[in-house]
């Protein structure tokens, strides 16, 4: 429905027009003036869609009244209505807005396009004003023409309820959210129900409006759900995921009712797509859902490089029981991003090296499902348990390196042992036993034997000395044990080893 202002001087030409109007658009407000200023007058008092004016009128003609109105600057579409010799006076007034323009008299047929454009207009900026009113509401922030706008959209509204609507990865976010706002609509009217949407960041919101009392979410309205739903699916590929809020019966109770429906979708986090969720999903409680992680187990599980343990601990932090409902996910996210910094700040304390998390931390806060939290939160404390074994078996190489230098140097001490060099090197025995093997593939009593063996053959070849003189200075003062020894390694006596090798 327009309300529509015919301005003309001529009495014959306004009644005409208005007759005529009025048979072809019988729900039209059709109002009247007789120039430029009763035109203005008009206009302050009813808001109008469309303007047919004349040209040449006393007191205001058609140019000053399109003048005035380009200073107001309304909303209204202006036709101009000129004889043959107005037409310069009807291009100054195209250059000045006018939308259109008629030549008298006017015929039925050309005046039925103008209505046709001035409804699609109309109804534009009806929705882009009724969306405007919806994002002041929802955000929280309305004023009172905000109010009176959707009071006057919807007048026989009773109660309603709040609809989110959101994709997954896809291409084209904007055709898919409005595709869906076209079917919703169509759907809703079929039903018996209004309709105001407002898109916003990839969401699209939807307030369903009922004129009666009756519960509106039923099963037969959750299975219409569940068809859009697989209609994108199909159609397109995309998963639609859609969030519902309780029950409103005031517009000031709306915006609770769209926090709770924003607060289902973050069901999908945990759940995942393709599915409708209500507020109740992600909490079943008066309380939030609470999340815990003991930082110092996962500390000790990381130091020991127990990745089994590393994981039990992500699960108790991650896995919630739904009974109970579940945290934030963004709550969830940068609680588990804190609680591996304060590890890798236990771990600094400790003299450990740190590791450049940056890259780790932003790849967690970025994930869109529990799963993918799970996996980032995985992959950031395995990286720092393997960099921490790495740095442990430099170390460990170091040390078995240096041990080796020692026994080079000082095999022949005679109470040179796993214990005394155990006791040097600041480690268990049994430890260090377990060490030396993993490195040199042989025990610490192995390689000290193996490291006088060799000395001692060096010294039968280079000396004179007798064999008991050779077994004290690498370290044996029994000197059967050592030619016992020295036979096991090169498979003969010392005297024969010398012999031999005199020969060749």
């Amino acid at each position: 429905m327009l309300n529509i202002l015919v301005v003309d001087d001529e009495p014959k030409h306004r009644r005409g027009l208005s007759r005529m109007l009025k048979a072809l658009k019988p729900e039209y407000n059709i109002f009247h003036a007789r120039d430029g200023e009763e035109a203005l007058q008009n206009l302050n008092v009813h808001p109008m869609d469309l303007v047919f004016t004349d040209i040449q009128m006393p007191v205001m003609d058609g140019l000053e009244l399109m003048e005035q109105l380009t200073r107001r600057g309304g909303n209204e579409s202006v036709v101009i209505l000129s004889a043959y010799s107005d037409f310069v006076y009807a291009q100054r007034a195209l250059q000045l807005g006018a939308s259109d323009y008629l030549l008298k008299p006017v015929e039925e047929q050309n005046i039925l396009p103008l209505l046709a454009k001035a409804e699609r207009k109309a109804s534009t900026a009806r929705l882009a004003c009724i969306e405007s009113a919806l994002s002041e509401l929802l955000e929280g922030c309305p004023s009172n023409q905000d109010y009176r706008l959707l009071e006057s959209a919807f007048p026989e509204f009773k109660q309603g309820i709040v609809l989110t609507a959101v994709f997954g990865m896809a291409k084209d976010h904007q055709f898919l959210l409005s595709s869906l706002q076209d079917r919703l609509l169509n759907m809703m009217e079929k039903s018996g129900f209004s309709c105001a949407f407002c898109m916003k960041e990839q969401m699209l919101t939807a307030l369903i409006m009922n004129s009666e009392s009756s519960s509106m979410v039923t099963a037969g309205f959750e299975d219409k759900m569940q068809e859009v739903i697989q209609h994108f699916l199909r159609a397109y590929g995309a998963e639609l995921t859609l969030g519902l809020g309780r029950y409103f019966a005031e517009w000031q109770e709306a915006r609770q009712a769209y926090q709770q429906a924003c607060h289902a979708l973050k069901a999908r986090f945990y759940k995942g797509g393709g599915a409708l969720y209500g507020a109740e999903q992600m909490n079943n409680g008066d309380r939030p859902a609470v999340v815990k992680l003991e930082v110092n187990g996962l500390t000790r599980a990381v130091l020991s490089g127990n990745k089994p343990e590393i994981e039990a601990c992500l699960d108790s932090a991650v896995c919630q029981d739904s009974g109970n409902g579940f945290p934030e996910p963004e709550k969830l996210k940068y609680f588990l991003a804190a609680s591996i910094d304060q590890v890798i700040s236990l771990l600094m304390e400790k003299g450990l090296a740190p590791l450049h998390s940056t890259a780790y931390e932003e790849a967690l806060l970025h994930c869109h499902t529990v799963d993918e939290l799970k996996e980032a939160a995985r992959e950031w404390l395995f990286e720092l348990t393997d960099r921490l074994d790495q740095r442990r078996q430099c170390k460990a190489e170091s040390i078995i390196d240096s041990c080796k230098a020692y026994i080079d140097t000082h095999y022949g001490d005679g109470d040179l042992s796993l214990s005394t060099l155990a006791t040097k090197f600041h480690f268990n025995p049994s430890y260090f036993c377990m060490l030396f093997k993993t490195h040199s593939h042989m025990t610490v009593h192995q390689y000290i034997a193996h490291t006088r063996m060799r000395a001692a053959a060096g010294l039968l070849l280079q000396t004179s000395q007798k064999v008991y003189q050779i077994a004290e200075s690498v370290g044996y003062k029994d000197a059967k044990y050592f030619i016992r020894l020295f036979r096991k390694e090169f498979g003969t006596s010392p005297e024969e080893y010398r012999h031999l090798s005199a020969t060749l």
